[in-house]
């Protein structure tokens, strides 16, 4: 009992130092220079992933605190508030989320320095071929938000895959596709394709292909097997970029989004496969979003599998559900750019 406490003290000052790994009992510091090969990086702290979580109104099993938190002057926290979603506290680090990386880099089109989280397996060698997972955060949600949903790095680590958790210029980017009138930003560049300011969805779709571009750089990825994956907001962006950037996607799992359409348009999913993920009662996007999308799929014959988790509504579930965040990357570990042949042509007659 006495050596366990022991060895929990000592981890937790190897964290305060930087990140750790362990060689049996002893624990062996780790610079995040070193885990994240020169980009500019820092591991996260206990503190920083307390704070992260907003301002809790449940238990972590979903259980409604009393009293209720007085609403929140945080734009994100009070987007979350409105719609009575429900947040918990962030329960204590895992060994694998100790190793969460708070990264940012300069965004030269829009003049300012783009936060980003990151995760990359324990034993990560530079020698071999890593698959990645591009992970878009909803609407208010930040992305060291977006990286702490129960499961992701801790199954993230057990089968290998480097995470990449994107700002999308800012938490109410929107991934790309414009919704009503573009908002030009006054500090911005002008855009080359557009001759006018880049607006902050084109600066969403920019910063998210732009650092995927320097994680692809720093690190050794697997061109066969880049995956994306986002909820609510996300969950739209994915099938935004899904669809615009087809070619690089080995497979995508959007969850409780939906915007197959005219921005999206289902053909472009033929040959690539999709993972649809919605709660029947989400309340925030009705399960109908993601259902209309299941049909356009359906109707061009793209490769997709669709859950709808009765009961279940639009953050919780999968924020706290780690059994549910677990069927995401079994669905990533069936597929590949490799074995992916579809779509399957009727041979020739003989």
């Amino acid at each position: 009992m006495r050596i366990g406490r022991l060895r929990a003290m000592a981890g937790g000052l190897c964290l305060l130092v930087a990140g750790c790994v362990t060689e049996g009992a002893r624990p062996v510091a780790v610079a995040a220079v070193d885990v994240s090969r020169g980009l500019d990086c820092s591991f996260l702290t206990a503190a920083e992933a307390a704070a992260s979580a907003g301002v809790p109104n449940v238990t972590h099993g979903g259980v409604r605190l009393v009293p209720q938190p007085p609403p929140s002057t945080d734009p994100n926290d009070a987007i979350a508030q409105r719609a009575n979603i429900p947040r918990s506290a962030q329960p204590p680090l895992t060994d694998s989320q100790i190793r969460i990386l708070m990264c940012g880099y300069e965004l030269d089109a829009a003049n300012a320095r783009m936060p980003f989280t990151l995760f990359v397996p324990k034993g990560y060698d530079p020698a071999r071929k890593w698959p990645l997972i591009v992970d878009l955060h909803g609407a208010g949600v930040t992305p060291l938000q977006q990286m702490l949903f129960d499961g992701t790095t801790d199954f993230a680590q057990r089968d290998g895959y480097i995470v990449l958790a994107p700002m999308g210029f800012s938490t109410f980017g929107g991934w790309g596709p414009a919704r009503g009138t573009p908002t030009p930003v006054e500090t911005a560049d002008i855009n080359p394709a557009t001759g006018a300011k880049w607006t902050v969805n084109e600066l969403s779709e920019h910063d998210a292909m732009t650092v995927l571009g320097k994680v692809r750089e720093t690190f050794n990825v697997d061109a066969d097997r880049i995956y994306l994956m986002g909820h609510s907001m996300g969950g739209f962006g994915t099938f935004f970029l899904g669809a615009k950037h087809n070619t690089l996607w080995a497979g995508i799992a959007p969850i409780a989004g939906g915007g197959i359409g005219a921005n999206a348009p289902a053909e472009a999913f033929r040959s690539v496969p999709v993972l649809v993920m919605h709660g029947a009662e989400d309340n925030v996007v009705r399960k109908e979003s993601s259902r209309r999308a299941v049909q356009e799929l359906q109707r061009v014959g793209a490769q997709h599998v669709y859950l709808e988790f009765p009961g279940l509504e639009h953050e919780f579930f999968i924020r706290r559900g780690r059994e549910n965040m677990e069927k995401v990357f079994h669905f990533f570990n069936l597929v590949s750019r490799r074995t992916n042949v579809s779509p399957v042509s009727t041979p020739a007659a003989q």
